[in-house]
């Protein structure tokens, strides 16, 4: 009787410090994005975010790429979101080579995050990462990691002990880059962790399955779940209204080129400014 009685009082903890706080994960700043997944946030009705990323270029010769958006809140639920950039605009070097078109960002939260139940929120994001990518050298052309295209993501928060905030995030995607020859949909996974008030780590995988093996040729052959890409950041909060990111991309060097040669991983940096009219 004793151990049961024990068993039950160390379940009732463990629901009580992981479910401890629904207000908190309803009305505290939601991130939008963990690396480059999305996540179920978007921006409150009238407020606007600028944001600035600078990357290695795909092209080693270009040097740095940077890449330049911005955010709406239109309503509660829906935000839509401009982006456009380029590589080789800052550095040494004569050429420079603008982004393909701009990306486009709609996206809508279906349904409002509550005790039980993770938010989600339906999307189509154009904007790709990781510098541009040619058919000399991955077969396609878009970028090294793929852009969203059509996502379902969903989120849930939750309140540690009272102090840290735990973010458990998942994403299906359908990239429109390459969807003449890859027909198969990605997803990601990853978790944000709020230290305090300023800081936050962030983790996601890539599970990479819309990434043909380019060892493969032309034959349909979707990467391994192992094969897929690491992603960490590292989040600022300046101030209220202006954040800082280091992120580290492909930690675990999965990315190849259609030679069988890794890309490598990277250092990435994002500003972030937010704001309401």
């Amino acid at each position: 009787m004793k151990n049961r009685f024990s068993a039950v009082s160390v379940i009732t903890f463990a629901f009580s410090v992981l479910f401890s706080s629904q207000v908190f994960s309803q009305e505290s700043w939601q991130l939008r994005r963990l690396v480059d997944a999305h996540t179920a946030g978007v921006l409150s009705r009238g407020s606007y975010e600028f944001d600035c990323g600078i990357y290695p270029a795909g092209n080693p010769d270009l040097g740095t790429g940077i890449n330049f958006g911005i955010g709406v809140g239109v309503t509660n639920r829906l935000m839509i979101g401009i982006s456009y950039g380029g590589e080789g605009f800052v550095g040494r070097g004569k050429d420079a080579k603008g982004n393909s078109m701009p990306g486009f960002l709609v996206k809508y939260r279906i349904f409002e995050e509550n005790y039980f139940f993770p938010g989600v929120v339906l999307g189509y994001d154009h904007q790709g990462h990781g510098g541009s990518s040619d058919t000399i050298h991955f077969d396609y052309k878009g970028y090294i990691y793929k852009s969203p295209g059509f996502f379902l993501a969903l989120s849930k928060n939750y309140l540690l002990f009272t102090k840290i905030q735990l973010g458990l995030h998942g994403a299906a995607t359908f990239s429109m880059e390459e969807v003449q020859t890859v027909k198969w949909p990605n997803a990601y996974a990853g978790m944000d962790l709020g230290i305090n008030d300023e800081l936050s780590l962030v983790c996601e995988y890539n599970l990479g399955l819309n990434t043909r093996d380019p060892r493969s040729g032309k034959t349909p052959y979707y990467a391994r779940l192992s094969e897929g890409y690491l992603n960490l950041g590292l989040k600022w909060a300046f101030s209220p209204n202006f954040f800082v990111e280091f992120d580290a991309k492909d930690v675990l060097e999965n990315r190849k080129r259609k030679n069988g040669s890794t890309v490598g991983w990277c250092r990435e940096l994002r500003l972030v400014y937010i704001n309401q009219f």
